[in-house]
């Protein structure tokens, strides 16, 4: 089963697998191609030694020598920065080989072109996508413009989003009529094509630029009663409990509309329903941090799994085909997260529907979750309500039942916990025909210990000018990256340790490339304030790889899905994705 084989002929988004499969373009030109029928097929070169699991690459050996840096300073600065930065990967000069696109908040994006062989080599000067002097977060390759080559869009906070078209050789120029929006905290980007026109859409996740939690709020009293100041009213409020909310800000969904331009969808004309079908009455202010394009009802349309953090509710999209969205039923999902940082998607029961796995922050520890727990105000359910939604502080599992609703299954397949997660991969590490789990993990800050939040509460009010002080006096959070083994049977081991994924740090965006053409999935995660984890995948155990030509061309084959059947492995099945990891 060591082959790679290629459907439709033409250059196009290779998968990987036992069925293991990535949205990553381009593929050596290396194999021994042989015709077969309408398709043709090639062996693989698998490692003859290895085991299960990772080798983490130095620096010195790879020539990625890349950080994302944030000082203590920086961070106080502004909380917004601690959510850190994504990776994207893809083949951006069209030599076969993968490259590697990196984030940065203190310092430059780098841009490595992959030589073979685990070499990489900085041409960020001449491709021109340095992005310096500004905050980025989210960024992916994207062939936009329809030209066969891979542009890149990038994210930051403060600045929007930012499309760099590619000329054919690896070198870019930065659009400067793409329709994007130069504003507000931009975090994740998903791209699909929601309309079956022929070309790849746009979803851009925003956070916050700023928040209180850094620069505080002035309120005004009115007859006795404090209210919030008119300019700020779209984004705080009063709750009646006396609380204030602040509110993030709105996301942007484009309509591609060929060359590289694109046109910002209205939220209230009609192209977002709510449940019962009506258009919603005004743009939903979240706290948008992750968003993915998924064919959730297996009716060949992407629909939208948006992930959103604190108060604000995860947003579920579900697509009639022509570009148009509703929410799905009340019933469908009976929970969520509250925190919800990641999420992905994957037939983990290999039963042909897919399950949908988001990620929150609830320790793995039971001395620290009881510290969160003591945060956390119980669920009530309410007398007659039967449709709600409510988020609770721990990961979230869907399970597809198959009729458009999910039984969540968090702590019974032993996910609910995973640290403070960032992003999340579902991949089958070892081969063995179930997809396990990643997760990047840690935070600069343990904003969530409840012990140093008592001892600041302590030293009385805190004037304006010293509220960014606060974040400082947190304990630091680094904690070991966590891998999930899918045991066959819906449930879950932790085996980092094992597969060599343990690195302690903090990890925030992640993505996935077969970056030796060997067949297997290797990783990228974009670390804060350590080097690059580079993750060479080490399995040896058959694979399948494939290679795909979509209908059209523009959209590289993002969309379809593929299945893999017959012999002693399951059923298989992995879909196509551009973008929708979280910052990566």
């Amino acid at each position: 089963m060591n082959k790679i084989g290629r459907i439709c002929g033409g250059p196009g988004s290779c998968v990987a697998g036992a069925l293991v499969l990535s949205s990553v373009f381009g593929w050596a030109a290396t194999f021994e191609w042989r015709q077969e029928g309408n398709h043709r097929s090639a062996p693989l070169s698998v490692p003859k030694a290895g085991k299960p699991g990772f080798t983490c690459l130095p620096a010195a050996e790879t020539g990625l020598s890349f950080t994302n840096r944030l000082s203590d300073a920086k961070a106080a600065e502004n909380q917004i920065r601690l959510n850190g930065s994504g990776v994207a990967l893809g083949d951006v000069d069209g030599d076969g080989w993968c490259d590697i696109y990196l984030c940065g908040l203190e310092g430059s994006n780098v841009l490595y072109r992959n030589l073979g062989g685990w070499k990489f080599t900085d041409i960020t000067a001449t491709a021109g996508v340095a992005c310096a002097g500004q905050d980025s977060t989210g960024a992916v390759f994207a062939d936009v413009d329809g030209d066969g080559d891979l542009d890149l869009l990038v994210n930051g906070i403060g600045v929007g989003t930012r499309l760099f078209l590619n000329e054919g050789n690896g070198r870019f120029r930065e659009s400067v009529d793409s329709g994007l929006a130069r504003k507000l905290g931009a975090t994740t980007l998903a791209l699909a094509d929601i309309d079956g026109d022929g070309d790849l859409d746009l979803y851009v996740a925003n956070y916050r630029t700023t928040t209180i939690r850094t620069t505080g709020f002035a309120v005004m009293n009115v007859n006795g009663r404090r209210t919030i100041l008119p300019d700020d009213r779209d984004r705080l409020e009063y709750t009646p409990e006396g609380r204030v909310l602040e509110h993030g800000e709105v996301d942007i969904l484009y309509r591609n509309q060929g060359k590289g331009r694109f046109q910002p969808v209205s939220w209230t004309d009609g192209t977002f329903l709510d449940e019962e079908g009506q258009p919603i009455a005004k743009p939903p202010h979240d706290w948008g941090l992750a968003a993915m394009f998924r064919d959730l009802n297996d009716d060949h349309a992407p629909d939208l799994y948006v992930c959103n953090d604190f108060h604000s509710p995860d947003r579920i999209w579900i697509n009639d085909g022509h570009g148009r969205f509703r929410a799905i039923s009340r019933l469908a999902l009976r929970n969520t997260s509250t925190f919800s940082m990641a999420v992905d998607v994957a037939d983990m029961n290999r039963d042909g529907f897919d399950e949908i796995f988001v990620a929150d922050m609830l320790s793995l520890r039971r001395s620290r979750r009881l510290m969160q727990l003591a945060s956390t105000d119980p669920y009530s359910a309410l007398i007659g309500v039967l449709d709600d939604r409510p988020q609770f502080d721990r990961n979230t599992l869907h399970l597809n039942r198959g009729d458009g609703t999910y039984a969540e299954i968090a702590r019974f397949a032993g996910l609910e916990a995973s640290e403070w997660t960032w992003a999340v991969i579902f991949l089958d590490v070892d081969l063995d025909g179930y997809e396990d789990l990643l997760c990047s993990t840690g935070h600069a800050f343990d904003t969530q210990d409840l012990d140093a939040e008592a001892r600041i509460r302590a030293r009385g009010p805190w004037s304006r000018e010293r509220i960014p002080q606060k974040l400082l006096l947190f304990p630091k959070m680094q904690m070991p990256k966590v891998a999930f083994r899918n045991r066959g049977d819906l449930t879950f081991e932790e085996i980092g340790g094992t597969w060599g994924f343990n690195q302690v740090g903090v990890g925030h965006g992640m993505a996935l490339a077969d970056l030796d053409n060997d067949g297997d999935l290797d990783v990228v995660v974009n670390n804060l304030n350590q080097a690059v984890g580079v993750y060479r995948n080490e399995c040896r155990a058959p694979r399948v790889a494939v290679r795909l030509r979509g209908r059209a061309p523009n959209t590289r084959g993002i969309g379809a899905k593929i299945w893999l059947y017959g012999g002693a492995v399951p059923m298989q099945s992995q879909e196509m994705i551009c973008g929708g990891r979280y910052l990566s």
